[in-house]
């Protein structure tokens, strides 16, 4: 009898997965679950007020992306100046390195993670949403035990956290071994469970996110947007086929590009130039960045497969009001306006590196996906890379040392050899981390065919989980 699998960024993402395929739901019921969780296990990660992108497919079905990323603003950017509105920088400190983004009510856009939630029940669920948001209800208003992870991510997002009033009281519990409720959260999602797209997107819940002078959205902004349904990008690498997300959205096509690079050999040298040469033409790409982000893989004992990436940003500081989430800020993050702030086209799909991914094997198949910015791109090429040409076991394949190259320079985790780092250093500057590290994503994986496996990656405390119906589970 086949398994299911689940990967995730926190056991208790994965966990209402697992409940809901113990329940006789598919895959696609289990991901809704699951990122019903996720607002609530990782609330700076995930957010209603985000944007994301899944990823499907199946027997007897034709993959498809859904793509619920935000879209710009309608109102004309001509004349307008981000002095004149609550948009303002600060830095994050993300580890070794700090970031500068922008935040305040004008950093928001229309988020698309409702839209994304209600298309895919619509086409492609099998429960009820209501019992599918029912453990994310009972654990926002019972509460969560605060993981290291999380406690980390809040600290990181101290000055989002600090830049309001309503913030700060909804956040400051985030701390390592408190227990953390959410009660506004919890009737948020009650409500939703019993509702459908148009009570989030039309009025007077979606004047709850833009009834502010110092919004740049409008009631016409909520009301026009629409989850997208595209046909994934496709790369063939001999006998695995790899699907991924198409444009608008650019990280994809820079893993397909690393992809085209490749051979099989003992070495990491053509993983870094495979890597070193998509760099250099990666600003033909308009490369693009989500920051605070977080990935589902789940596949059922159907043979479904399911991959599922989200992102709030960093958010923007600001909590809808007595629904207990924070909306984005994507308008702030650089890298997502690469023509500069506040120079947008009206109404446009936004740019997103997110990219997740599934892979096609006629022997097994995988889903995958990763959080962590710029390193999306690298992360999730990498585990390809060495299931594809290495061969790898898919718990290998996850927590072999990477590394990721960016503006000529490039970052190792432990672990390669001295002639390999020898190679790199004749191409570009090298940093070596002494340990393994989250700076360079979180890739949660599944896999499903001969072999069934679930690894939620070391480095964002990620949760794997393997099970048989009404059987035991054991973690992956």
């Amino acid at each position: 009898m086949q398994t299911h699998a689940v990967a995730a960024g926190h056991r208790l993402t994965a966990q209402a997965a697992e409940t809901t395929l113990q329940q006789g739901g598919n895959a696609y019921d289990a991901i809704i679950a699951a990122v019903l969780m996720s607002f609530v296990s990782e609330p700076l990660l995930s957010s209603p007020g985000g944007g994301g992108f899944l990823m499907v497919s199946g027997p007897g079905q034709t993959p498809k992306l859904l793509d619920f990323f935000s879209n710009t603003p309608l109102i004309d950017s001509d004349n307008l100046a981000p002095s004149d509105w609550d948009f303002y920088p600060i830095s994050g400190n993300f580890g070794d390195k700090s970031q500068e983004f922008h935040i305040g009510r004008a950093a928001a856009v229309v988020p698309g993670v409702v839209a994304g939630i209600f298309k895919a029940h619509e086409k492609l669920a099998s429960m009820p949403l209501t019992q599918l948001a029912l453990p994310a209800i009972e654990a926002a208003a019972k509460g969560i035990e605060v993981n290291r992870q999380q406690a980390f991510v809040a600290k990181i997002l101290t000055p989002v956290i600090s830049a309001s009033q309503e913030a700060e009281q909804l956040y400051h519990g985030l701390t390592h071994g408190a227990v953390w409720k959410n009660k506004q959260l919890a009737d948020f999602l009650d409500t939703l469970s019993k509702s459908d797209t148009d009570w989030f997107y039309r009025q007077p819940m979606s004047a709850k996110m833009y009834d502010s002078a110092d919004c740049l959205l409008q009631a016409n902004d909520f009301a026009r947007y629409k989850c997208v349904i595209r046909e994934p990008l496709l790369i063939q690498c001999g006998d695995y086929r790899v699907l991924t997300n198409p444009t608008p959205s650019t990280g994809g096509l820079l893993i397909a590009d690393q992809l085209k690079h490749c051979q099989n050999t003992a070495t990491q040298q053509p993983v870094f130039d495979a890597m070193f040469a998509m760099e250099q033409n990666k600003n033909k790409r308009l490369s693009t960045v989500s920051r605070g982000t977080t990935h589902i893989s789940v596949t059922d004992n159907r043979g479904h497969l399911a991959a599922l990436t989200i992102s709030n940003g960093e958010g923007n500081g600001f909590v809808v009001p007595d629904c207990g989430f924070m909306m984005n800020n994507f308008l702030g993050e650089s890298d997502i306006n690469s023509e500069g702030f506040f120079n947008w086209t009206s109404g446009q799909r936004m740019r997103s590196m997110m990219a997740p991914t599934i892979i096609h094997h006629p022997n097994n198949q995988f889903a995958l996906g990763s959080g962590g910015s710029n390193r999306i791109k690298t992360a999730i090429f990498q585990v390809a890379y060495h299931l594809i040409y290495n061969n790898s076991l898919l718990k290998t394949a996850v927590e072999r040392p990477r590394m990721h190259i960016e503006n000529k320079h490039l970052d190792l985790e432990p672990g390669f050899s001295g002639a390999d780092i020898d190679h790199f250093k004749n191409r570009v500057d090298v940093t070596q981390w002494q340990n393994h590290n989250l700076y360079f994503g979180g890739v949660n994986a599944v896999q499903t065919g001969e072999t069934i496996a679930a690894v939620g990656d070391f480095r964002r405390h990620g949760c794997g989980l393997v099970g048989l119906k009404n059987d035991g589970i054991s973690e992956g």
